[in-house]
């Protein structure tokens, strides 16, 4: 299993990326067709985008397949990024490059958009230290190849287990550490409309501006008109006193920023996920 792993990587890593990219959108088709998490992403796109028809809806469904098809085989030739051919594949400015080197660290808000995966290589191979973590696979070969694809030079992968501790070592040693700050915290979490529907978000992003001081930016890759993904960054404060208000200003500011990119790239975020209350996917 593991040498087919390897092998199979190898491969998509010494395509063209144009022919790879095709796989990737061959492969969105099938799963599309195969109907893999089909409900729970119907039901997303409706909650948010309430005035779609049912086609309408079906073809930003298609495209959202295609995409992650895409972005699936790029992440799986990831392991042949480099300092010299990383500006091939993500767009980092130099002002916004700049800003992140010169801000002594902090915390790095993400989100299943674009492509979340490429923010490691991006960041670690434009000298930009980080430390994000990582939940250990139950499988050996899947948890060496998962490891593999994520390691980059300047960048930390911790295990989820022993995480609280080092991410705040990372921050005071002026490391960014990355949060996918999307995900569904349920009652851990604090509740935010989204779409205009209420939905829990994590508050660790918050609760370290709180209790560090850090600086927080909000990081996405997005794929352009010219396939190549596009580094978004935006710095988010909070001039709130009380913990309880900074983690729900923060979170606010995050969710209307994600909110307004996916408006624009519909087909780009990771739909597929249960984001609302469970019931509603009954």
């Amino acid at each position: 299993m593991k040498i087919i792993i390897y092998i199979v990587s190898a491969i998509l890593a010494s395509m063209p990326r144009t022919m790879r990219l095709c796989i990737g959108r061959q492969l969105g088709n099938l799963i599309y067709l195969i109907g893999l998490r089909k409900k729970v992403a119907t039901i997303n796109l409706n909650i948010a985008f309430p005035n779609l028809n049912k086609l309408e809806i079906e073809s930003t469904l298609l495209k959202c397949y295609r995409h992650f098809g895409m972005v699936f085989t790029d992440f799986i030739a990831q392991q042949s990024l480099n300092k010299k051919n990383i500006s091939e594949l993500v767009v980092l400015h130099d002002k916004d490059k700049s800003i992140l080197q010169n801000s002594n660290g902090g915390v790095v808000m993400s989100a299943h958009f674009g492509n979340w995966e490429a923010v490691l290589p991006a960041l670690g191979l434009n000298n930009i230290k980080m430390a994000t973590v990582i939940r250990e696979q139950k499988n050996i070969h899947a948890n060496d190849y998962y490891i593999k694809l994520r390691s980059f030079p300047n960048i930390s992968l911790i295990w989820k287990k022993e995480s609280l501790r080092k991410l705040y070592d990372a921050i005071k040693n002026h490391k960014f550490i990355g949060l996918a700050s999307d995900q569904n915290a349920r009652k851990k979490g604090v509740r935010i409309p989204f779409f205009s529907k209420e939905a829990s978000f994590p508050k660790g992003s918050g609760i370290f501006h709180s209790r560090s001081e850090c600086n927080v930016y909000m990081v996405l890759c997005i794929l352009g008109s010219d396939y190549k993904y596009h580094m978004f960054i935006k710095s988010i404060s909070s001039n709130k006193i009380n913990e309880n208000d900074i983690v729900q200003d923060i979170t606010l500011k995050y969710v209307s920023i994600l909110e307004n990119k996916i408006k624009q790239n519909p087909s780009q975020y990771f739909w597929f996920h249960k984001k609302w209350d469970k019931k509603i996917y009954k």
